[in-house]
């Protein structure tokens, strides 16, 4: 893998994004995860996957240089594949655990709420959705996503005015489960996804909960 890194702890396995300097999101990296993510939802590790960046940044959300240059058969792509992403990541079966200790935009915000449970770390990043301010609509998947995960007050406070969030912010608008110490941040977040695996009904329950949104999705995406 290029711009990802698979490590395996114990029964977890964590997907390390690794595109230097802030994660910015191409159609190359998109569809690379995508493909790593299918692989996982094919096999699903019993201690659950924890998704992580040991870059400044979670994500910047999508390049928004690169996208600048597209053609529209390009921009489609790029569309194409944050859908297919963001759908691959809300499918999982396995318990998933973001662990955010960097700036996570847009879609670093978008991979937040389709996780089951984020801890971020105590440490001055931000965390919104200002795809309104970039210029850049949301894709139908993550529309589906938020409409579905997260508060709709807060929902519209983020989509329309582009602000972001400090780390206790995001937890109580929802973008956010837990505070923790930037130094214990994933070795928390792996205990966290074999905790949530631990539980016998958990990937019943997950799909229970999702049921509206993978239809919806599956209308996008099948």
């Amino acid at each position: 893998m290029t711009d990802f890194h698979l490590e395996t702890r114990a029964d977890t396995r964590i997907l390390w994004f690794n595109r230097a300097p802030e994660n910015a999101l191409t159609t190359a990296m998109l569809e690379e995860g995508t493909a790593a993510l299918n692989v996982m939802a094919s096999d699903p590790p019993r201690g659950g996957l924890v998704l992580a960046s040991a870059l400044p940044a979670f994500t910047a959300g999508v390049d928004t240089k690169a996208a600048a240059a597209l053609d529209d058969d390009g921009r489609r792509r790029l569309r194409d594949g944050v859908n297919a992403f963001c759908a691959a990541l809300y499918r999982l079966p396995c318990a998933v655990v973001a662990a955010v200790g960097g700036h996570a935009i847009g879609a670093g915000g978008i991979i937040c709420l389709a996780s089951d449970w984020t801890l971020i770390a105590d440490t001055p990043l931000k965390i919104g959705l200002p795809e309104a301010k970039a210029g850049l609509p949301f894709p139908a998947v993550p529309l589906i996503i938020m409409a579905h995960q997260l508060d709709p007050g807060w929902r519209r406070r983020l989509a329309r005015s582009s602000v972001l969030l400090t780390p206790y912010q995001a937890v109580a608008a929802g973008l956010a489960d837990a505070v923790v110490p930037a130094r214990d941040l994933v070795d928390l977040a792996v205990a966290q996804a074999a905790a949530l695996s631990s539980q016998p009904a958990f990937a019943v329950i997950k799909q229970d909960l999702r049921r509206a949104a993978l239809a919806e999705i599956a209308a996008v995406i099948d």
